[in-house]
């Protein structure tokens, strides 16, 4: 499940995150090897890299490699509807990079790739990363950055300038000056911070500033041409000095608060590049009119790409009330019932990385779990789970739930679907793989544990071909299967009294496969 709690910042424990993964389309395993941009205009995030869109409308992915010493790209034909090959951006002696961001205009591409010399710490501030340029994605102009570098580039409206910023400054790459390297004094910069750049190579560094007490606390952007005397702005923007995301969409726009978490997002812009920042959409926890309780349960926010953010809140832990936010008057409607359950209930203690593509927030009542679900922001379901799982299709497109006879698909396309398949077994797993459609991981083992891979039909299920790994459970019964989302594919985790393992379901070709994770 995806949402946040309160007026504090998301927690990864013991709560709910944001609902605010990107929606990829998935009709097969072709929908996941060209995926879309992110909201927003920010990069979309795939395995090792990023993909970004070109103003032709092609997409351009870069990644670093399996054995960390290259950095690979490949463009995206929008026309045909295909990958090119990945070709060598990046490779010298020594040298291991571990990610890459990027930023596009035009058809022009500035991309940081964190690296070090010898291998590579996820752990570890990168201290050799390297700044690069293209405006033909074929050759490829490089610098290395100095000190620790790990922000993602800025780049100009019109794509022939860019700008990284580095230790105790930035470097900028202009066509009249190409590549320069400039100092700049940031006072209480500790933890994220931003840079973006105009076609007249004018740089803006966003950060949040400490002071000595929490009351000094604020929101700095620092704006400067060439080597002239900075401009120096404060912005009120709620806990400016948290450690949390800050990145650049483009030249006049940045966000600042972490992405999965909607509801503590606040945009930072400027209507054009003459004009002062300012704070153009607070953010949504901190708007008026919202019913804000943090006990006997706290306010839970949830979203989804294209539907309303929503504020969950109850007052006694069983009557639930729902409001709905409008991001045009920055301010939150009335408080309406959604629903009585039979409580005492509290959210669920799931840790999701994303968001579904439609509205979930998940509870505990009474020791059995339960799902508040709407497909349109409008009319929601109350489902009860028991003990059964969520389904949540790999792409976390479409949501299921399950009786021991039905099946509930939940979807934008259809809304709800009930199809006539259900999971009577202790340790099933449904997985939706359409709006009308879904799979089940079950067994005919007395030991219970997932041995076989079956598709819905009108008449029941029907066995696929698909090989499930097997568990190496010996003797262990299967006594409890549980979802878990701390990756972006969703994964279902099948537990004994002392073993277990861990299964997902993932298109390939115009099939599935069912794979193994292990820790």
């Amino acid at each position: 499940m995806t949402g946040t709690r309160g007026r504090l910042m998301p927690r990864l424990v013991g709560g709910c995150v944001a609902v605010a993964l990107l929606a990829t389309t998935l009709t097969g395993a072709r929908a996941l090897e060209a995926p879309a941009p992110a909201a927003a205009d920010l990069p979309r995030e795939t395995a090792r890299g990023v993909v970004v869109q070109l103003a032709d409308g092609d997409r351009f992915e870069v990644r670093v490699s399996r054995n960390l010493r290259e950095v690979r790209g490949r463009r995206y034909d929008a026309a045909t509807g295909t990958w090119g090959e990945r070709t060598v951006v990046l490779r010298r002696k020594n040298l291991f990079c571990g990610d890459v961001d990027a930023r596009a205009a035009g058809t022009s591409v500035a991309v940081i790739a964190q690296c070090d010399r010898f291998g590579y710490a996820e752990d570890t501030a990168p201290t050799h990363s390297q700044a690069l340029w293209s405006d033909d994605l074929v050759s490829w102009r490089v610098h290395r950055l100095q000190g620790e570098a790990y922000e993602e580039p800025g780049i100009s409206p019109d794509g022939r300038s860019a700008v990284w910023p580095q230790y105790q400054g930035y470097l900028t790459l202009t066509p009249a000056e190409g590549f320069v390297a400039r100092t700049i004094s940031l006072p209480g910069q500790e933890y994220s911070e931003t840079a973006t750049i105009d076609d007249d190579g004018r740089v803006s560094i966003l950060y949040g500033a400490n002071g000595r007490r929490e009351a000094d606390c604020r929101f700095v952007v620092v704006t400067r041409l060439g080597d002239q005397e900075p401009v120096r702005q404060e912005l009120d923007v709620p806990d400016a000095c948290s450690d949390s995301s800050l990145v650049n969409v483009d030249a006049l726009t940045a966000v600042f608060g972490d992405r999965i978490s909607p509801a503590y997002v606040t945009t930072i812009g400027r209507p054009d590049p003459a004009s002062p920042w300012s704070v153009t959409a607070v953010a949504p926890a901190y708007a008026p009119g919202l019913v804000e309780r943090s006990r006997p349960i706290e306010t839970l926010f949830v979203s989804a790409p294209g539907l309303p953010l929503v504020a969950l809140s109850s007052a006694d832990r069983r009557a639930f009330d729902v409001q709905d936010y409008d991001p045009v008057a920055q301010r939150w409607g009335a408080a309406r019932r959604l629903v009585d359950l039979p409580g005492p209930c509290t959210w669920s203690e799931t840790y999701s990385l994303g968001a579904f593509g439609i509205l979930v927030a998940q509870l505990n009542c009474q020791g059995r779990g339960r799902a508040l679900i709407s497909t349109d922001g409008v009319a929601w379901a109350d489902v009860a789970l028991g003990h059964r799982p969520l389904g949540v299709s790999p792409d976390r497109r479409w949501v299921s739930t399950s009786t021991r006879t039905t099946t509930s698909v939940f979807s934008r396309e259809l809304g709800r679907t009930v199809l006539p398949v259900g999971s009577p077994r202790r340790c099933d797993a449904v997985v939706p793989s359409g709006p009308a459609g879904a799979l089940r991981l079950t067994t005919t083992r007395r030991s219970g544990w997932p041995s076989r891979l079956q598709e819905s039909t009108p008449s029941g299920w029907r066995r696929t071909g698909v090989a499930v790994p097997r568990a190496r459970a010996r003797n262990d019964v299967c006594r409890d299967v549980r979802l878990e989302l701390y990756d972006v594919r969703p994964d279902y985790s099948f537990a004994g009294r002392l073993r277990g393992t861990t299964l997902s379901v993932v298109p390939r070709g115009d099939g599935w496969q069912v794979r193994r994770t292990l820790y």
